[in-house]
Protein backbone atom coordinates (compact mmCIF):
# COMPACT_ATOMS: atom_id res chain seq x y z
CA UNK A 1 0.00 0.00 0.00
CA UNK A 2 2.80 2.37 0.88
CA UNK A 3 4.39 1.68 -2.50
CA UNK A 4 1.13 2.45 -4.29
CA UNK A 5 0.72 5.69 -2.34
CA UNK A 6 4.29 6.66 -3.13
CA UNK A 7 3.64 6.02 -6.83
CA UNK A 8 0.52 8.17 -6.69
CA UNK A 9 2.33 10.99 -4.92
CA UNK A 10 5.07 10.94 -7.58
CA UNK A 11 2.40 11.02 -10.30
CA UNK A 12 0.64 13.99 -8.69
CA UNK A 13 3.96 15.83 -8.46
CA UNK A 14 4.67 15.15 -12.16
CA UNK A 15 1.21 16.37 -13.21
CA UNK A 16 1.59 19.40 -10.96
CA UNK A 17 4.53 20.63 -13.00
CA UNK A 18 2.14 21.57 -15.80
CA UNK A 19 0.77 25.11 -15.82
CA UNK A 20 -2.59 26.01 -17.34
CA UNK A 21 -3.35 24.66 -20.81
CA UNK A 22 -2.60 27.84 -22.75
CA UNK A 23 0.75 28.32 -21.01
CA UNK A 24 1.68 24.74 -21.82
CA UNK A 25 0.90 25.32 -25.49
CA UNK A 26 2.87 28.57 -25.61
CA UNK A 27 5.88 26.94 -23.95
CA UNK A 28 6.01 23.72 -25.91
CA UNK A 29 3.93 23.97 -29.11
CA UNK A 30 5.37 26.86 -31.08
CA UNK A 31 4.03 25.75 -34.47
CA UNK A 32 0.61 24.88 -33.07
CA UNK A 33 0.50 28.17 -31.16
CA UNK A 34 1.18 30.01 -34.41
CA UNK A 35 -1.82 28.30 -36.04
CA UNK A 36 -4.00 28.53 -32.92
CA UNK A 37 -4.29 32.30 -33.36
CA UNK A 38 -6.51 31.70 -36.40
CA UNK A 39 -9.03 29.52 -34.54
CA UNK A 40 -12.35 30.74 -33.18
CA UNK A 41 -11.93 31.72 -29.51
CA UNK A 42 -13.65 28.74 -27.86
CA UNK A 43 -12.08 26.32 -30.33
CA UNK A 44 -8.65 27.77 -29.56
CA UNK A 45 -9.21 27.34 -25.82
CA UNK A 46 -10.36 23.74 -26.18
CA UNK A 47 -7.58 22.87 -28.63
CA UNK A 48 -5.08 24.05 -26.01
CA UNK A 49 -6.69 21.74 -23.45
CA UNK A 50 -6.29 18.79 -25.81
CA UNK A 51 -2.70 19.78 -26.54
CA UNK A 52 -1.96 19.88 -22.83
CA UNK A 53 -3.40 16.41 -22.26
CA UNK A 54 -1.30 14.98 -25.09
CA UNK A 55 1.77 16.76 -23.73
CA UNK A 56 1.11 15.31 -20.29
CA UNK A 57 0.90 11.80 -21.75
CA UNK A 58 4.15 12.31 -23.62
CA UNK A 59 6.12 13.88 -20.79
CA UNK A 60 4.98 11.36 -18.18
CA UNK A 61 6.93 8.81 -20.22
CA UNK A 62 9.79 10.82 -21.72
CA UNK A 63 10.63 12.78 -18.57
CA UNK A 64 10.42 9.82 -16.19
CA UNK A 65 13.71 8.95 -14.47
CA UNK A 66 13.31 5.24 -15.32
CA UNK A 67 10.99 2.75 -17.01
CA UNK A 68 9.31 1.58 -13.80
CA UNK A 69 8.37 5.15 -12.92
CA UNK A 70 7.01 5.76 -16.43
CA UNK A 71 4.87 2.61 -16.25
CA UNK A 72 3.57 3.62 -12.82
CA UNK A 73 2.72 7.09 -14.12
CA UNK A 74 0.74 5.73 -17.06
CA UNK A 75 -1.11 3.35 -14.74
CA UNK A 76 -2.03 6.24 -12.45
CA UNK A 77 -3.09 8.35 -15.43
CA UNK A 78 -5.46 5.64 -16.65
CA UNK A 79 -6.85 5.29 -13.13
CA UNK A 80 -7.38 9.05 -12.84
CA UNK A 81 -9.16 9.18 -16.19
CA UNK A 82 -11.61 6.53 -14.99
CA UNK A 83 -12.58 8.56 -11.89
CA UNK A 84 -15.35 11.14 -11.95
CA UNK A 85 -13.45 13.42 -9.55
CA UNK A 86 -9.74 12.66 -9.43
CA UNK A 87 -8.82 16.00 -7.89
CA UNK A 88 -6.29 16.89 -10.59
CA UNK A 89 -7.34 20.05 -12.50
CA UNK A 90 -5.51 19.24 -15.75
CA UNK A 91 -7.03 15.75 -15.92
CA UNK A 92 -10.50 16.97 -14.96
CA UNK A 93 -10.23 19.63 -17.65
CA UNK A 94 -9.63 16.92 -20.24
CA UNK A 95 -12.46 14.80 -18.84
CA UNK A 96 -14.82 17.74 -19.29
CA UNK A 97 -13.49 18.26 -22.81
CA UNK A 98 -14.13 14.59 -23.56
CA UNK A 99 -17.70 14.87 -22.28
CA UNK A 100 -18.41 18.14 -24.11
CA UNK A 101 -17.28 16.85 -27.50
CA UNK A 102 -17.92 13.13 -27.24
CA UNK A 103 -14.24 12.32 -27.77
CA UNK A 104 -14.00 8.59 -28.44
CA UNK A 105 -12.40 6.21 -25.93
CA UNK A 106 -10.62 4.30 -28.69
CA UNK A 107 -8.54 7.40 -29.54
CA UNK A 108 -7.56 7.97 -25.90
CA UNK A 109 -6.67 4.31 -25.41
CA UNK A 110 -4.68 4.29 -28.64
CA UNK A 111 -2.70 7.35 -27.57
CA UNK A 112 -1.84 5.82 -24.20
CA UNK A 113 -0.89 2.52 -25.88
CA UNK A 114 1.45 4.44 -28.17
CA UNK A 115 3.11 6.16 -25.24
CA UNK A 116 3.46 2.83 -23.42
CA UNK A 117 5.09 1.24 -26.47
CA UNK A 118 8.00 3.66 -26.15
CA UNK A 119 8.88 1.87 -22.92
CA UNK A 120 9.16 -1.59 -24.46
CA UNK A 121 9.85 -1.09 -28.19
CA UNK A 122 13.13 0.55 -29.16
CA UNK A 123 12.88 -0.16 -32.90
CA UNK A 124 10.25 -0.59 -35.63
CA UNK A 125 10.70 -3.65 -37.80
CA UNK A 126 9.07 -2.33 -40.96
CA UNK A 127 6.87 0.37 -42.46
CA UNK A 128 3.71 -1.21 -41.09
CA UNK A 129 5.00 -0.97 -37.52
CA UNK A 130 6.10 2.62 -38.14
CA UNK A 131 2.65 3.64 -39.39
CA UNK A 132 0.89 1.84 -36.54
CA UNK A 133 3.00 3.79 -34.08
CA UNK A 134 2.29 7.06 -35.88
CA UNK A 135 -1.44 6.34 -35.73
CA UNK A 136 -1.33 5.61 -32.01
CA UNK A 137 0.63 8.67 -30.92
CA UNK A 138 -0.63 11.22 -33.47
CA UNK A 139 -3.41 9.88 -35.70
CA UNK A 140 -5.48 9.47 -32.56
CA UNK A 141 -4.96 13.17 -31.82
CA UNK A 142 -6.47 13.95 -35.21
CA UNK A 143 -9.51 11.89 -34.24
CA UNK A 144 -9.85 13.82 -30.99
CA UNK A 145 -9.46 17.18 -32.74
CA UNK A 146 -12.27 16.56 -35.23
CA UNK A 147 -15.22 17.34 -32.93
CA UNK A 148 -13.36 20.30 -31.41
CA UNK A 149 -12.96 21.75 -34.91
CA UNK A 150 -16.64 21.03 -35.59
CA UNK A 151 -15.65 18.77 -38.46
CA UNK A 152 -18.03 16.02 -39.60
CA UNK A 153 -17.32 12.30 -39.24
CA UNK A 154 -16.37 12.19 -42.91
CA UNK A 155 -13.29 14.25 -42.05
CA UNK A 156 -11.93 11.76 -39.52
CA UNK A 157 -9.85 9.70 -41.95
CA UNK A 158 -8.20 12.87 -43.26
CA UNK A 159 -7.58 14.13 -39.72
CA UNK A 160 -5.85 10.86 -38.90
CA UNK A 161 -3.66 11.39 -41.96
CA UNK A 162 -2.58 14.84 -40.76
CA UNK A 163 -1.53 13.37 -37.42
CA UNK A 164 0.39 10.56 -39.11
CA UNK A 165 2.11 13.02 -41.47
CA UNK A 166 3.17 15.26 -38.59
CA UNK A 167 4.55 12.33 -36.61
CA UNK A 168 6.53 11.11 -39.61
CA UNK A 169 7.96 14.62 -39.84
CA UNK A 170 8.87 14.52 -36.13
CA UNK A 171 10.63 11.19 -36.61
CA UNK A 172 12.58 12.52 -39.59
CA UNK A 173 13.62 15.60 -37.63
CA UNK A 174 14.57 13.85 -34.36
CA UNK A 175 16.62 10.90 -35.60
CA UNK A 176 19.75 11.80 -33.63
CA UNK A 177 17.86 12.93 -30.52
CA UNK A 178 15.90 9.67 -30.44
CA UNK A 179 19.07 7.61 -30.92
CA UNK A 180 20.54 9.23 -27.82
CA UNK A 181 17.46 7.94 -25.96
CA UNK A 182 18.10 4.45 -27.34
CA UNK A 183 15.18 4.61 -29.79
CA UNK A 184 15.01 4.24 -33.57
CA UNK A 185 11.69 4.87 -35.29
CA UNK A 186 12.90 4.55 -38.88
CA UNK A 187 12.14 0.94 -39.91
CA UNK A 188 14.94 -1.59 -39.71
CA UNK A 189 14.00 -2.76 -43.20
CA UNK A 190 15.17 0.69 -44.36
CA UNK A 191 18.24 0.84 -42.14
CA UNK A 192 19.56 -2.69 -42.51
CA UNK A 193 19.70 -3.32 -38.77
CA UNK A 194 21.57 -0.21 -37.60
CA UNK A 195 21.71 0.42 -33.85
CA UNK A 196 21.45 3.76 -31.99
CA UNK A 197 25.24 3.76 -31.69
CA UNK A 198 25.53 3.57 -35.49
CA UNK A 199 23.28 6.61 -35.79
CA UNK A 200 25.22 8.59 -33.20
CA UNK A 201 28.62 7.59 -34.65
CA UNK A 202 27.93 6.58 -38.26
CA UNK A 203 30.49 5.58 -40.84
CA UNK A 204 30.19 7.40 -44.19
CA UNK A 205 28.28 4.42 -45.62
CA UNK A 206 25.95 4.22 -42.61
CA UNK A 207 25.32 7.96 -42.76
CA UNK A 208 24.17 7.60 -46.37
CA UNK A 209 21.81 4.77 -45.41
CA UNK A 210 20.30 6.90 -42.62
CA UNK A 211 19.89 9.90 -44.92
CA UNK A 212 18.14 7.76 -47.51
CA UNK A 213 15.80 6.43 -44.81
CA UNK A 214 15.15 9.97 -43.62
CA UNK A 215 14.25 11.01 -47.15
CA UNK A 216 12.02 7.97 -47.51
CA UNK A 217 10.21 8.85 -44.29
CA UNK A 218 9.54 12.39 -45.51
CA UNK A 219 8.32 11.07 -48.86
CA UNK A 220 5.89 8.85 -46.96
CA UNK A 221 4.80 11.85 -44.86
CA UNK A 222 4.03 13.77 -48.04
CA UNK A 223 1.43 11.16 -49.06
CA UNK A 224 -0.40 11.75 -45.79
CA UNK A 225 -0.10 15.55 -46.00
CA UNK A 226 -1.65 15.47 -49.48
CA UNK A 227 -4.54 13.39 -48.18
CA UNK A 228 -5.01 15.60 -45.11
CA UNK A 229 -5.22 18.67 -47.30
CA UNK A 230 -8.23 17.18 -49.08
CA UNK A 231 -10.09 16.90 -45.80
CA UNK A 232 -9.65 20.58 -44.90
CA UNK A 233 -12.69 21.54 -46.95
CA UNK A 234 -14.93 19.71 -44.46
CA UNK A 235 -13.88 22.01 -41.59
CA UNK A 236 -15.84 25.25 -40.95
CA UNK A 237 -14.08 28.15 -42.66
CA UNK A 238 -12.58 29.92 -39.59
CA UNK A 239 -11.09 26.72 -38.20
CA UNK A 240 -10.16 25.48 -41.65
CA UNK A 241 -7.60 28.22 -42.21
CA UNK A 242 -5.93 27.49 -38.89
CA UNK A 243 -5.51 23.84 -39.83
CA UNK A 244 -4.31 24.87 -43.29
CA UNK A 245 -1.59 26.89 -41.53
CA UNK A 246 -0.70 24.06 -39.15
CA UNK A 247 -0.42 21.60 -42.01
CA UNK A 248 1.85 23.76 -44.14
CA UNK A 249 4.00 25.01 -41.28
CA UNK A 250 4.69 21.48 -40.09
CA UNK A 251 5.20 20.29 -43.65
CA UNK A 252 7.83 23.01 -44.03
CA UNK A 253 10.01 21.25 -41.45
CA UNK A 254 10.45 18.42 -43.94
CA UNK A 255 11.09 20.87 -46.76
CA UNK A 256 13.81 22.49 -44.67
CA UNK A 257 15.37 19.12 -43.83
CA UNK A 258 15.62 18.43 -47.57
CA UNK A 259 17.12 21.89 -48.17
CA UNK A 260 19.80 21.04 -45.62
CA UNK A 261 20.60 17.83 -47.52
CA UNK A 262 19.18 15.51 -44.81
CA UNK A 263 21.89 16.48 -42.32
CA UNK A 264 20.28 14.53 -39.47
CA UNK A 265 23.43 14.88 -37.35
CA UNK A 266 23.52 18.71 -37.47
CA UNK A 267 20.85 19.19 -34.80
CA UNK A 268 17.10 19.73 -34.82
CA UNK A 269 15.67 21.81 -37.67
CA UNK A 270 13.74 24.82 -36.38
CA UNK A 271 11.46 27.06 -38.44
CA UNK A 272 11.66 30.71 -37.32
CA UNK A 273 8.58 32.94 -37.11
CA UNK A 274 9.88 34.92 -40.07
CA UNK A 275 10.21 31.71 -42.06
CA UNK A 276 6.68 30.69 -41.03
CA UNK A 277 5.26 34.00 -42.21
CA UNK A 278 7.06 33.54 -45.51
CA UNK A 279 5.50 30.10 -45.95
CA UNK A 280 2.00 31.42 -45.28
CA UNK A 281 2.45 34.47 -47.51
CA UNK A 282 3.67 32.23 -50.30
CA UNK A 283 0.45 30.24 -50.05
CA UNK A 284 -1.87 33.17 -49.29
CA UNK A 285 -3.40 33.19 -52.75
CA UNK A 286 -3.34 29.45 -53.29
CA UNK A 287 -6.59 27.69 -52.48
CA UNK A 288 -6.20 23.93 -52.64
CA UNK A 289 -9.73 23.24 -51.47
CA UNK A 290 -11.19 23.07 -54.95
CA UNK A 291 -8.28 21.12 -56.42
CA UNK A 292 -9.06 17.64 -55.14
CA UNK A 293 -11.84 15.12 -55.00
CA UNK A 294 -13.54 14.06 -51.79
CA UNK A 295 -12.65 10.37 -51.68
CA UNK A 296 -10.20 9.19 -49.08
CA UNK A 297 -7.49 6.80 -50.27
CA UNK A 298 -8.35 3.76 -48.17
CA UNK A 299 -4.97 2.12 -48.71
CA UNK A 300 -3.31 4.81 -46.58
CA UNK A 301 -4.85 3.15 -43.52
CA UNK A 302 -4.15 -0.46 -44.41
CA UNK A 303 -1.43 -0.73 -41.75
CA UNK A 304 -3.52 0.53 -38.85
CA UNK A 305 -7.23 0.51 -39.73
CA UNK A 306 -7.74 -2.43 -37.39
CA UNK A 307 -6.63 -0.23 -34.50
CA UNK A 308 -9.68 2.03 -34.74
CA UNK A 309 -12.30 0.02 -36.64
CA UNK A 310 -13.56 -3.05 -34.84
CA UNK A 311 -14.80 -4.58 -38.10
CA UNK A 312 -11.52 -3.96 -39.97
Amino acid sequence: MASAELGYDEFVDAIGEFADAQTTLVQHGKTFRFAQRMLARQTATDAAKLYQFCRICDDLVDEAPDTDTAIARLTQLKSSLSQSNCGLPSIQSFQQLKADYGICDIAITGLLDGMASDLTETTKADENELLQYCFRVAGTVGLMMCPILQAPRTAEAFAIDLGVAMQLTNISRDILEDAHKGRIYLPQTWLGGLSPKHIIYPSPTQKLVIQQAQQRCLTLAEKYYCSAEIGLKAIPSRNRYAMFCALHLYREIGVEIARQNYAFDDGRVVISNRHKLGVLLKRAFYNPLNSYGDVHQAELHNSFRHLYQSDA
